[in-house]
């Protein structure tokens, strides 16, 4: 009898333990997400009408999204795409032009997201150029959250950009631009 309470106890003991045990906690398997980021978009994209949920962030988007190479800046390497997608835009007689964006930064490393919702100004350089910035009082608070490594992670960033728009009647630019990135 005292054998079997004996192993009685040491079953609930090991029962207890494994409960208590969590569950694979991919926060902590993944590296630490950097507090501080300059990457630079590349590329000259065609935009496609999209209408989905971002995902670490579940806001639903409908506009057009341009999907271009993602490297970091200070290396030079490739480290992902970049996916802008154009919410709305306004064009003055000027040139000028305003719009309202999510930047989707996904990368290759561990295909986590980062996600950032903008209001861009762009001003024109010449007759096929135009310089875009985020709106200032935005660029604290810009970064909304993402998946994997920056699920959660919120911030602000600075956008400086060179926007190529010859073929912008077929809905096709080319993209320079370079994010300063701050995570909170």
């Amino acid at each position: 009898m005292k054998h079997s309470f004996l192993m009685y106890i040491l079953l609930l003991l090991f029962t207890i333990s494994l409960i208590s045990c969590d569950e694979k906690d991919d926060n902590h398997l993944s590296p630490e997400a950097p507090k501080q980021l300059t990457l630079q978009a590349i590329g000259v994209a065609t935009g496609i009408p999209i209408s989905t949920v971002i995902e670490g962030v579940d806001i639903e988007v409908s506009g057009n999204a341009f999907t271009m190479d993602l490297f970091n800046k200070e290396t030079g390497a490739h480290i992902g795409i970049v996916t802008d997608i154009n919410v709305f835009a306004e064009t003055f007689e000027d040139g000028s032009m305003q719009g309202e964006n999510y930047t989707i930064f996904t990368f290759d490393e561990d295909n986590s997201t980062l996600v950032m919702h903008n209001f861009i100004n762009m001003t024109p350089i010449d007759n096929t150029t135009l310089q875009a910035v985020i709106d200032t009082p935005k660029t604290e608070s810009n970064v909304i959250g993402g998946t994997g490594k920056f699920a959660g992670e919120l911030g602000g960033s600075t956008l400086n950009a060179t926007l190529d728009m010859t073929e912008f009647a077929i809905g096709t630019i080319g993209f320079n631009c370079t994010y300063g990135i701050k995570l909170n």
